[in-house]
């Protein structure tokens, strides 16, 4: 229960009163009676608050909730305090009672609040849960937020996007410890003015994902353990922070054990003091880019690396010097992969001696190139200098020097394994013109993550006629203009992994391919494509365009000739019979020029066009996988099986449906059930057997291959489950089944051959075995059901149960009895029992 609030001072109210009585001898009475008033306790007058203070906070018990709200009144209402600046929610909460809060409510009223500092606002409030109108409390004026919500161990969100921090000079541990934090979001935070961000986001071990980049950190001097601990962040973009003055960078990323890579290539680190422990404990990263470190003031390196398990590779160069430094101890310690020209061992030295590039831990990496005998390589080196004939690599939309001089004397491009470590961010005409380049060697040693431009990239290579560009990161990339244009060479280039979606230009960059058959742009996200002038322009040999939905139109601009000349161009219309229509229209499967990708055939892609997905003609292969992408319709289709000598029986499962009265070479079945000794199949009854469906057939005597042709049917992507009962299964599979460790079959699944069902684990000692595209195999519900040759009435006799059915129904001497040993006619619906010769079979007929 809450207390009732006074304001007491020292001491007991006898000896107040004798005071007041020996000031009595000396003062008139009016200024005796002012101090008694004065003298008396805080609760037995109204208290009034301080001129500038128009609010307060009240807590209810029952909800745990405190609330701040303006208070026009001058009495203090009941379990209320007065809100003043500079006060923290912890004073509030010690003047009422020291409650627990774990509820926070900022009424809209609060407002008009406009407090200074919130330094240690909410801080040390560990059972707090919730804060609710935070964008009531208005920050406008406050200039320091150190501490603002350290320690509340209990919050799980934090809405602080309403946060004007415009004025803030000081973040330092604002959020430190808040580990129960799953995301923050401060993209919207002006840090213009800031200058201590020491311990921001410190031990805020359950944040996932953490988004820095608007951060503007020109005045910042301290970034100490601003990351420290942040365990689970597996990400975290630095790349535009401003450290020019910064001093101490001390346990920066300290504990980020899940960090898979760390991007500071850009720090400015010449006032940079102390970097201890910085990357310490950093568990995952397997590298980092330092080319760009200058630590000339640094004296303090201690265990800056210390226990980077899967670190490799540290890349520097000669701008990293310890010359300051005086205490590098374990500096190097627990690096066990770590690898330079020297390799980081326990026996040798963990701190600076070895924090070097020549004979040391660390690698060169500044990207050159050099051009030589028509050669032009790009590599990393540690040299600064550039030497004979070498360059840097270009930036923004400035012409290459590599190609203002040696334009017609490329004829190679090396890109050196040491490349791969380099991280260019424009590769703007860097072959352009380059029409003797002929041979691109060590592509994938080009890392294109961070690269933005990639327009004229290859423009006019007419010489190149083989181009891997499939390994290409290009999910930066806003500008591929012209990348391929008239590279008239080329017959085959794979952009199918090209991620597009934040390019704005494609305006010519196939333009006068005059060679290419095909494209399959089917990953290309053009949503922000404003240019496709030209797209595709003058390419004849161009047949086939697969695309998808995300292939889109509706930002362009200027889609002119796109398809202009495209003169064997064919989807859903031919551009030879429409040469009128050529621009960004008819970027579209449904009623333009391009294929949706809806299969594959083999090796072979299966395109599809028009508003209902149709191929004019699927055509399977008995020994190619089929795979469908989606559901589609072809206007003809077909299967071809040529039947192994001496076999009549197979399994079957098409992706469409079989007409059974256009097929005359055979008879269908369903399989309905097996045991050790009894067989039931039945006719497949109907005019059609559904697409997917897995059947038995038979063929007709002196029938050697199974032929099925159909038209205008639909096509499923996955076979179906037929059976009726829960012994055993007929799958059906359009893929190759089994193989090298019988992949997809169970050691008790059965396959035919020889017109005989064998168990998988009999046949070759269970090993490599497996079924055919367009088959399909008996799998029994439970071991028990799995009996050595399945389908054979007796084992090892040499003859199977379908063949003896076969043999009895045309066997004038068989004996034939019911299940009650009765003699019949011949065989019965129901268990039949037949005597013939020296054997007895049962056989169910259904």
């Amino acid at each position: 229960m809450m207390k009732r609030f006074t304001n007491q001072s020292n001491g007991s109210q006898a000896d107040r009163m004798n005071y007041g009585g020996a000031i009595i001898r000396r003062f008139a009475l009016f200024p005796l009676m002012l101090l008694m008033l004065l003298l008396l306790p805080a609760g037995m007058v109204a208290q009034k608050a301080a001129s500038s203070s128009k609010y307060i906070a009240t807590y209810e018990s029952s909800t745990q909730t405190l609330t701040f709200k303006e208070y026009a009144g001058e009495t203090l209402p009941k379990n209320s305090a007065w809100v003043k600046d500079k006060q923290t929610v912890a004073t509030i909460n010690k003047n009422l009672g020291n409650g627990t809060i774990v509820h926070i409510v900022f009424d809209k009223s609060f407002s008009t609040y406009t407090p200074t500092s919130l330094y240690y606002f909410f801080a040390n409030l560990i059972k707090l849960e919730t804060i609710t109108g935070l964008e009531y409390l208005n920050t406008e004026k406050v200039t320091d937020m150190s501490y603002m919500f350290d320690r509340c161990l209990s919050l799980t969100s934090l809405d602080v996007t309403h946060f004007n921090t415009a004025n803030v000079t000081d973040m330092s541990s604002m959020f430190s410890n808040c580990s129960a934090l799953t995301s923050l979001d401060v993209t919207h935070f002006n840090t213009a003015n800031v200058t201590n961000m020491r311990k921001m986001f410190s031990i805020c071990s359950a944040l996932l994902s953490l988004d820095v980049t608007n951060f503007n950190t020109a005045k910042v001097t301290n970034m100490s353990y601003m990351f420290s601990s942040c365990v689970a962040l597996t990400s975290l973009d630095v790349r535009n922070f401003n450290t020019a003055n910064v001093t101490n960078m001390t346990r920066m990323f300290i504990g980020c054990s899940a960090l898979l890579s760390l991007d500071v290539r850009n720090f400015n680190t010449a006032n940079v003091t102390d970097m201890s422990y910085m990357f310490a404990n950093c568990l995952a990263l397997t590298s980092l880019y330092l080319t760009n470190f200058n630590t000339e003031k640094v004296t303090n390196m201690e265990k800056m690396f210390s226990s980077c398990k899967a670190l490799t590779t540290i890349y520097a160069s000669s701008k990293f010097v310890t010359t300051q430094v005086s205490n590098s101890s374990n500096m190097f310690y627990n690096c066990k992969k770590l690898k330079g020209e020297e390799v980081c061992t326990n026996d040798k030295a963990t701190d600076k001696t070895y924090a070097k590039i020549e004979g040391g831990y660390f690698s060169g990496g500044i990207p050159r190139v050099k051009y030589a005998d028509g050669t032009l390589t790009f590599f990393l080196t540690s040299k600064e200098t550039l030497g004979e004939n070498e360059y840097e690599l270009n930036s923004g939309k400035n012409l290459p020097e590599w190609v203002k001089k040696h334009i017609f004397g490329i004829t190679k491009v090396v890109f050196d394994t040491s490349f791969a470590n380099a991280r260019p961010t424009s590769c703007y005409m860097w072959f352009n013109l380059c029409g003797n380049l002929n041979q691109v060697e060590g592509i994938k040693n080009l890392n294109t993550k961070e690269v933005t431009d990639m327009a004229d990239m290859f423009c006019k290579c007419r010489d190149l006629s083989s181009l891997d560009v499939s390994g290409f990161n290009t999910e930066k990339v806003t500008d591929m203009s012209e990348m391929f244009n008239e590279c008239i060479s080329l017959k085959l280039l794979d952009v199918a992994k090209f991620n597009t979606a934040n390019v704005k230009s494609m305006s010519k960059m196939f333009y006068n391919c005059q060679n290419l058959a095909s494209l399959n742009v089917t990953n290309f996200n053009t949503a922000n494509v404003t240019n496709m002038q030209g797209m595709f322009y003058s390419c004849p040999a161009l047949t086939t365009i697969y695309a998808s939905d995300k292939f889109v139109t509706g930002q362009v601009t200027d889609g002119s000739n796109m398809f202009s000349n495209c003169i064997n161009l064919k989807g859903f219309i031919d551009c030879k019979n429409n040469s009128d229509k050529t621009d960004h229209i008819f970027a579209n499967y449904k009623t333009g020029y391009f294929t949706k990708l809806v299969g594959k055939n083999g090796d072979e892609k299966i395109g599809a066009t028009g508003e209902t997905l149709a191929t004019d003609n699927l055509v399977l292969d008995d020994g190619k996988d089929f795979v469908a992408y989606e559901p589609f319709a072809a206007k003809a289709a077909s299967y071809n099986r040529t039947m192994n000598a001496g076999t009549a029986w197979g399994t079957l499962c098409l992706p469409f449906g079989i007409a059974q009265s256009q097929e005359t070479e055979c008879k269908f079945y369903r399989l309905t059930g097996i045991d050790n000794d009894c067989i039931t199949l039945e006719s497949y009854e109907g005019a059609e057997i559904p697409a997917g469906t897995p059947v038995l057939f038979k063929m007709n005597e002196n029938e050697p291959t199974l032929s099925i042709s159909v038209q205008n049917v639909g096509i499923v992507t996955k076979p179906k489950a037929e059976t009726n009962t829960e012994d055993v299964n007929l799958v059906g599979s359009f893929t190759k089944i089994g193989g090298k460790d019988n992949q997809g079959l169970a050691d008790t699944d059965y396959i035919i051959g020889k017109d005989k069902f064998w168990r998988v684990s009999d046949l070759n000692d269970g090993k490599g075995v497996g079924i055919k595209p367009m088959r399909a195999y008996i799998h029994p519900a439970t071991a028990s059901q799995a009996r050595a040759a399945m389908l054979s009435i007796g084992k090892g006799d040499g003859t199977t149960a379908i063949d003896n059915l076969n043999a009895i129904s045309n066997d004038a001497n068989a004996e034939y009895y019911d299940a009650n040993g009765r003699r019949t006619n011949g065989l019965q619906k129901g268990l039949n029992i037949v005597k013939r010769g020296s054997k007895t079979y049962k056989i169910m007929v259904k």
